[in-house]
């Protein structure tokens, strides 16, 4: 059926499957973070693994390019430390440093014709309807999302989550507080809050990562894929990398089809220096939900969009300089960079549904799907839901 095909076409990360035999190794599927987790999990508890992962390196959708000593990401950058706890476990435990990741100017670009505005300070009545809006969010999130977030929503998801992020917001009364959220989650690539259910927007937005995007608190940036090497090096059993993976597919019909702010053509919607003075950018362009992955298409507009603007914006006399493909020194098409499901299918059960399907077959499904697309969510995924699931089948 349907839900089968997406389960096991858009799962992001880690399938893990295990015999009935105790003396078997674990087979696991995928070497990002939930994968990887799921290994040292088991691992710790006398379990022998084995990975198996399709990409030549670890980290799943984590990578990186390097020039100059610096780290470039193609996947994740951004954590903060009071919401990355088990993020910070690795960190802490690997040495792999990170560094603060501040925000500096704002600039609106036109894609279509180079124009370029810089985007104007808030306003003190503005500032301050954010921050008593914060505040009353930060207090509804701490007493009454926080107890019910968990891997796989075991507790059920309140009916006032399964409609928009939108409505939510709405129907709770913040009139402004939407102007702090819409544009980081259009740019992290998780679409437009008036399609995307309440849930993910919750579990998006902490306290402190809203608190840090409204400029309150630091975040900070580390080079998350140099992070889950180190991190597998941990584990004791084998990592077959380049693997010729056959009983997964990562393709079936996309469950919601979210409308974003702006058209979502393949072009580049947001690009910033993560390394002052590095002269690079790092760039992420979006393409329709569902839409059939065209890599050739998508490095043609980011050449041409960026052709457009590639210069300072503050000097209206300087020139753009053409970017040609040697200008691109890594790019990484990702097709299902957020697997979720729509505000229908949430208040209709899905979770219930897909929570019952782990441990079916001996096979249990660890990823970012379970809860959030994040590293963080993906760790907790690889690290707990193993247990959750073992407490109910044979191992």
């Amino acid at each position: 059926m349907i839900l089968t095909r997406y389960i096991l076409g858009a799962l992001a990360t880690a399938s893990v499957a295990y015999s009935a035999k105790k003396r078997d190794p674990v087979c696991i599927i995928g070497a990002g973070p939930a994968g990887l987790a799921a290994a040292t999990a088991l691992e710790q508890k006398g379990r022998e693994v084995v990975i198996f992962e399709k990409q030549a390196k670890v980290g799943g959708k984590s990578q990186a390019v390097y020039k100059d000593g610096l780290f470039q990401p193609l996947g994740a950058v951004l954590f903060e430390k009071a919401a990355y706890v088990e993020t910070m476990k690795i960190i802490e435990q690997t040495g792999v440093p990170y560094s603060d990741l501040s925000i500096g100017e704002r600039w609106y670009f036109d894609w279509k014709t180079g124009a370029a505005t810089l985007a104007p300070p808030v306003s003190q009545d503005l500032a301050t309807a954010l921050g008593l809006e914060f505040q009353r969010y930060a207090a509804y999130w701490g007493t009454i999302h926080l107890p019910m977030t968990s891997v796989g929503y075991k507790d059920g998801i309140p009916p006032e989550l399964a409609v928009t992020g939108a409505q939510w917001l709405a129907q709770n009364g913040y009139q402004v507080l939407g102007l702090a959220m819409i544009d980081a989650f259009v740019t992290y690539g998780y679409g437009d809050y008036r399609e995307i259910p309440a849930l993910y927007m919750l579990e998006f937005y902490t306290p402190s990562i809203l608190a840090y995007m409204m400029g309150l608190t630091p975040g900070y940036k580390i080079d998350f894929h140099k992070l889950l090497v180190e991190y597998s090096k941990s584990v004791k059993g084998p990592i077959n990398l380049g693997a010729d993976i056959k009983l997964i597919s990562r393709w079936g019909a996309p469950l919601t089809n979210p409308f974003t702010p702006v058209t979502p053509e393949g072009q580049p919607i947001f690009f910033s220096a993560l390394h002052q003075g590095s002269g690079v950018v790092n760039v992420w362009s979006w393409d329709k939900t569902g839409a059939k992955s065209n890599p050739d298409k998508a490095r043609k507009l980011l050449k041409e969009t960026l052709s457009k603007f590639n210069k300072d914006p503050r000097n209206s006399a300087q020139q753009a300089k053409a970017v040609t493909d040697k200008n691109i020194i890594g790019f990484n098409a990702v097709v299902d960079y957020f697997p979720h499901v729509g505000p229908a299918e949430i208040a209709q059960g899905w979770y219930d549904r897909f929570n019952a399907l782990n441990g079916e077959d001996h096979t249990v499904y660890a990823s970012g799907l379970n809860a959030f697309e994040t590293v963080e969510h993906a760790l907790r995924a690889g690290e707990m839901w193993w247990t959750l699931t073992c407490n109910r089948i044979a191992v």
